[in-house]
């Protein structure tokens, strides 16, 4: 049976480049003019183009659709996909993805760039892009001076050696720490023991926290909210709600939900790797729906266009020295300071472990926990007996310092009985 391509009409008109594959004798419509799908299993052809380079791009690709789906939940079920194969057009030029190819691993092969490469290999199967690209970042600029050593004859002092050679080229302190990060790894997994002790690595400042005013936070998320360009300002609008650049820019449409006023993001997407779910509020479903895009990626942007959009709006308002990440920072510290508790905070920011936010946000503990105590003693005092002053007990323990809390009292409780004390 020779099958065609047929082009496929529906009432809504969403089926746009959509073809379905029928035979001659196949053809039919409903009374409606749909496309009537055969009394089968079926494939639907989505053919896209867009412009790369300067240039007009093409690229269809087949979809199976299973025995007694109509053409309406067939033709909804494929826009997304349509959408997705658009944006990696318009980003490569062409559908074909680049296959993964996971090294055959040689346990004999002992040199450094082989192990590496073996190991890389196997983290590209289970660790996120972003991951994986800085473990070869690390690889390419660093380790790779290591590439015909063999690993058992790695020594501290050759690692310290990369460490201050990449000191003396200006690294900051965090890159040069994954040095660490990525060779332990692979270092351990050969049964190749390294006193990491003995390796000093420079010091990594705690990442500052925004400590400016409120009005001057106001002024910023103003700023951002009313920007000129909708997709950088829909994009700034889920910044200033906590979340990530990363995950914004890979936000799709399917995971919103209008129902739940909710909306997810997926465990890939995520820096900690878990679906984490947010409540989508009146300002961010405005920042959708001023959106062109109604299906795949709702902010058609690269990341690096907005990072410039971000830069001209804060030079507008004389901030030269804000990156975007730093809004986490303002909308942590700003809830904080206005009455949040911690663990509310935390549930914004999605932090997998309380303790992340309370060492970036709460680094005053000491206060705090004078704070609070104070809270409960004032609480607590009208409970106390307090018929002995505390500044009795003071200067008797200043006189005899060795002497036990209970002896000191006992002093009191003598004096008390001879009226050497009122």
């Amino acid at each position: 049976m020779e099958l065609k391509p047929v082009k496929i009409t529906v009432s809504n008109g969403s089926s746009s480049g959509m073809y379905i594959l029928l035979s001659d004798d196949e053809i039919r419509y409903t009374k409606n003019g749909d496309t009537q799908p055969p009394n089968r299993s079926y494939k639907i052809q989505i053919g896209v183009e867009a412009i790369f380079n300067n240039k007009r791009c093409t690229g269809k690709r087949l979809f199976t659709i299973p025995k007694g789906t109509s053409i309406n939940k067939a033709v909804g079920s494929l826009l997304g996909k349509r959408e997705d194969m658009k944006l990696l057009l318009k980003a490569n030029g062409t559908l074909k993805t680049e296959k993964k190819i996971i090294k055959v691993i040689n346990t004999k092969d002992r040199r450094f760039k082989s192990v590496y490469e073996a190991w890389i290999s196997g983290k590209a199967i289970n660790k996120r892009p972003a991951t994986v690209k800085n473990y070869q970042g690390c690889y390419s600029s660093t380790l790779c001076k290591f590439d015909n050593k063999i690993i058992d004859n790695i020594t501290e002092d050759d690692i310290q050696n990369l460490v201050n050679d990449s000191i003396n080229k200006g690294k900051k302190p965090k890159t040069i720490n994954i040095i660490k990060v990525t060779l332990k790894q692979i270092l351990d997994l050969n049964d190749i023991r390294i006193n990491w002790k003995k390796i000093i690595l420079p010091k990594i400042e705690p990442q500052e926290k925004f400590n400016g005013s409120d009005d001057e936070a106001r002024l910023i998320a103003n700023t951002l909210l009313n920007y000129k360009h909708p997709v950088a300002r829909g994009v700034f609008a889920f910044l200033l709600s906590g979340r990530r650049i990363g995950e914004v820019m890979l936000l799709k449409h399917e995971d919103i939900n209008y129902g739940t006023n909710e909306f997810t993001l997926r465990a890939e997407n995520t820096k900690t790797n878990t679906t984490v779910k947010f409540t989508l509020t009146p300002l961010l479903i405005n920042a959708i729906k001023m959106q062109k895009t109604t299906n795949g990626r709702i902010f058609d942007l690269k990341p690096i266009t907005i990072h410039y959009h971000f830069k001209k709006a804060m030079l507008s308002i004389g901030k030269t020295d804000m990156v975007m990440h730093d809004l986490r920072s303002m909308v942590a510290v700003i809830a904080l300071r206005n009455g949040a508790d911690i663990y509310s905070v935390s549930k914004m920011l999605s932090h997998k472990k309380l303790a992340t936010t309370e060492a970036h946000y709460l680094s005053n503990s000491v206060e705090r926990a004078k704070e609070a105590q104070n809270i409960v003693t004032d609480c607590f005092n009208n409970y106390i007996d307090t018929e002995v002053l505390p500044d009795e007990f003071t200067a008797l323990k200043a006189i005899y310092p060795t002497a036990t809390d209970n002896k000191i009292q006992l002093i009191i409780d003598m004096m008390k009985d001879n009226k050497l004390l009122s």
